[in-house]
């Protein structure tokens, strides 16, 4: 008898300790540091008043006669397991009506064959390893704003550092075949050029380009072969057109790679790429970067353009670190998961008992929307200001997302007010919107018929459509430029890389 009731002692201790524990936790994490925030009134009581009442309960329950303490301590063990019993069936659905990416790959791959093409199912690491086991150097495409990492006061801080002090680069790796993406059936493949971005060698040795672009993923060429691009679109009749579209930029890193690297080219027209299906989210991250919001400055550089070398070096090594991470990833995963397992994560979200949030997830309550407009606003003012210094002219793209001709009745995101605040700033404005329909089936436009990117008919619609722009704007260049060198969609370098799968 006395060991049970040694062991009722040993449970209801425990308990009163865990329970003091979540209320420290909540104390440190909600009101110390302010990491996270409450999103309701009731979320005071759930985190704040109940763990102090529990752990409280907990140790006056050791007073209790000794059988009043063996039942308790029965009842809190069944508790416990239903409670984490219930939290592991959760995970379990979960992952079940969320299955791997495999899984889903295969649902892409079945699809793909109604519509008579061959899916390349690889992950992108391997065809990366694929290609390197051939002997061609290939590197994953770089995304810049996986490169900001979340502080504990919710703000963002570049991983990347030279020298001890915080660098945020704006492309990828110099010289590299680089794997981007696949939505379409065959893998986006381009080698990379002096600066890491999507273009043919030697048009950094231009005195001059005629064309610059500036966007996220769609401007990047995500996913459609090298050379079938928009921006390829625009280079057939422009050659000295420059790509710095990167995956997963927002306005403000658009806006730093403007003023690092377009100054000494002086482009006639800047075509700046708006995509209406995340710019104005991106931007909410980007915001809490204070290193991004120096951009805002008229003079602000971190001199990126002469800095490559060093660039490159630490993107290597950054790579090779991500690399090592996925090899462990089944085990990483499962560490990662065991926090939200242990504070029962599913069972409290299956009850509405989320009051809870990381600076950075509240985004849409820590900056308004119209905040994050009248952001939107500086940095186009300053874009418009730094290429009017050169004599050139901005010009606004607005392309549309995929969801505005499935649900348009779930897009939220405020199409009007941009394209008012555009022409307020005197911006010429390119709406590709109007064009999709006009197209008769803008579904058509997208891979399978779904998104999120363009497929190379929609590429080559936006890309006409911009060329027709220009060509009306008294100011559109002319000027002639020397024969650049091949990019990767050349059908010999197709031919050495050999990108059929052997998994389908």
């Amino acid at each position: 008898m006395a060991k049970i009731v040694a062991a009722a002692n040993v449970v209801l201790i425990a308990g009163g300790v865990l329970a003091t524990a979540a209320w420290l936790y909540c104390i440190y994490y909600y009101g110390w540091t302010g990491e996270r925030q409450l999103s309701g009134d009731r979320g005071i009581i759930f985190y704040y008043v109940c763990p102090a009442i529990v752990a409280s309960l907990f140790f006056a329950s050791l007073r209790l006669e000794s059988s009043y303490k063996i039942n308790l301590a029965v009842v809190c063990i069944a508790l416990a397991v239903c409670f984490y019993g219930g939290e592991l069936l959760l995970v379990v659905v979960n992952w079940i009506h969320e299955p791997p990416k495999e899984k889903n790959n295969q649902a892409v791959v079945q699809l793909a064959k109604q519509f008579g093409i061959a899916f390349d199912a690889r992950s992108k690491l391997e065809v990366v390893n694929d290609l390197r086991e051939r002997g061609i150097d290939a590197v994953p495409a770089i995304i810049p704003e996986y490169l900001l990492d979340k502080q504990n006061d919710g703000t963002l801080k570049s991983s990347i550092s030279i020298d001890g002090v915080e660098v945020q680069p704006l492309s990828g790796i110099a010289n590299k075949t680089t794997v981007l993406c696949n939505e379409g059936g065959e893998f986006a493949i381009y080698q990379s050029d002096e600066h890491g971005f999507h273009n043919p060698k030697g048009i950094w040795q231009l005195p001059g380009v005629d064309v610059a672009a500036i966007g996220d993923s769609f401007t990047q060429g995500w996913c459609v072969p090298s050379g079938k691009n928009f921006v390829d679109v625009i280079r057939k009749q422009y050659p000295a057109t420059l790509n710095l579209g990167m995956e997963g930029s927002g306005p403000l890193l658009e806006l730093a790679e403007l003023k690092e690297y377009l100054p000494p080219l002086r482009p006639k027209t800047v075509l700046w790429f708006y995509f209406e299906g995340n710019d104005l989210s991106d931007l909410k991250k980007e915001a809490t970067s204070k290193l991004m919001m120096r951009y805002l400055e008229s003079n602000f550089s971190q001199r990126l353009r002469s800095r490559q070398r060093d660039l490159d070096e630490v993107l290597i090594r950054y790579i090779r670190w991500q690399e090592e991470r996925h090899r462990n990833s089944p085990l990483r995963s499962a560490v990662d998961a065991l926090p939200a397992f242990v504070k029962l994560s599913a069972v409290r979200q299956q009850f509405g008992l989320i009051y809870g949030a990381n600076l950075s997830e509240k985004g849409g309550l820590l900056r308004t929307e119209e905040a994050n407009i009248a952001l939107l606003q500086a940095i186009l003012l300053q874009a418009k200001s730094a290429v009017s210094s050169w004599g050139g002219v901005l010009d606004f793209v607005y392309l549309p997302t995929w969801e505005r001709y499935v649900h348009p009745e779930s897009v939220t995101v405020r199409r009007d007010s941009i394209l008012n605040l555009v022409k307020h700033l005197d911006i010429p404005v390119i709406d590709l919107h109007p064009v999709f329909q006009a197209s008769g089936d803008p579904l058509s436009l997208f891979p399978f018929r779904r998104g999120w990117h363009y497929n190379e008919k929609g590429h080559r619609l936006v890309g006409e459509e911009a060329l027709r722009f220009i060509s009306r704007n008294p100011m559109a260049p002319s000027r002639p430029v020397p024969a650049l060198s091949v990019p990767v969609s050349d059908p010999s370098f197709m031919k050495n890389v050999a990108l059929r799968s052997t998994r389908n």
